[in-house]
């Protein structure tokens, strides 16, 4: 892998074809062995000692006392200052697609442990839907994603964390979604950190929220609109307008993802 923090899962077998999820309660069980033996499923707050394993793999995590470092997310985006328009990462391989499922699951697993610790809102993960998404947008933009970005259902209110992808000698243009609160989603909130693929520039996302309503996105935060900024805001609170929009702008502009 290009981030050398992350380990090689060996329960992920991907499917280039919408819909296709990975299996996160058998990568649970599979972190138990490098996340210092959380099980997520009866996870102990009080157990977690320390911060610092997990903040390598989440280093943008908001909760307890710690707040959106404005002036670091500034200079974060400041990076990549060569990419002005949402991007996609260039793909050649189900094995690339792969490693990049991959390293999205783990940083919101990690986030996961993080959450609980700080009982985010007192809630988690309830209710924390938009801090948890922009954590998980930023981490990824600092492990070298910088076409990972927040996507917002406005008319269903829940964000979550998507990274546009294409395949172009199949011509295929695709989305990789990942879901750091997606237990809250269902009236059987078993399954956590959801990680699929949806294809094209229109998709559905329904679940038990909002009587099953749609949550593609109609509003999407990117790393060109965090440099946008409000006296000493950077601009994670600002948004393109359209989810089919904004993936065809970000289809139109590949890019090559080497990892930090």
């Amino acid at each position: 892998m290009g981030n050398k923090r992350f380990i090689r899962l060996n329960n992920i077998a991907p499917e280039l074809r919408d819909g296709f999820g990975l299996d996160t309660l058998v990568l649970e069980q599979e972190m138990v062995s490098t996340n210092g033996g959380i099980d997520l499923s009866r996870i102990d707050s009080g157990k977690i000692s320390s911060d610092e394993y997990y903040r390598l793999f989440v280093p943008y995590f908001f909760g307890g006392s710690n707040s959106p470092d404005n002036k670091k997310i500034l200079e974060l985006a400041n990076k990549y200052s060569a990419i002005i328009s949402p991007c996609s990462m260039s793909l050649d391989s189900i094995e690339e697609l792969s490693e990049h499922m991959s390293v999205g699951y783990q940083v919101a697993h990690f986030h996961y442990i993080l959450g609980k610790k700080h009982n985010l809102r007192r809630s988690f993960p309830r209710m924390c839907c938009g801090m948890s998404s922009r954590s998980v947008m930023l981490s990824l933009i600092k492990s070298g994603y910088p076409n990972a970005a927040y996507a917002y259902s406005n008319r269903h209110d829940h964000g979550y964390v998507i990274l546009p992808f294409v395949f172009e000698k199949e011509n295929i243009q695709g989305t990789i979604v990942i879901d750091p609160t997606f237990d809250q989603l269902w009236d059987d909130d078993r399954k956590r950190n959801a990680v699929f693929i949806k294809l094209g520039l229109k998709w559905e996302y329904k679940t038990d929220w909002k009587n099953g309503g749609d949550l593609f996105p109609d509003r999407v935060c990117s790393i060109d609109i965090l440099r946008k900024t409000s006296g000493n805001t950077a601009g994670i609170y600002y948004f393109h307008r359209e989810g089919e929009k904004y993936l065809k702008k970000a289809f139109s502009n590949q890019i090559i993802i080497r990892g930090s």
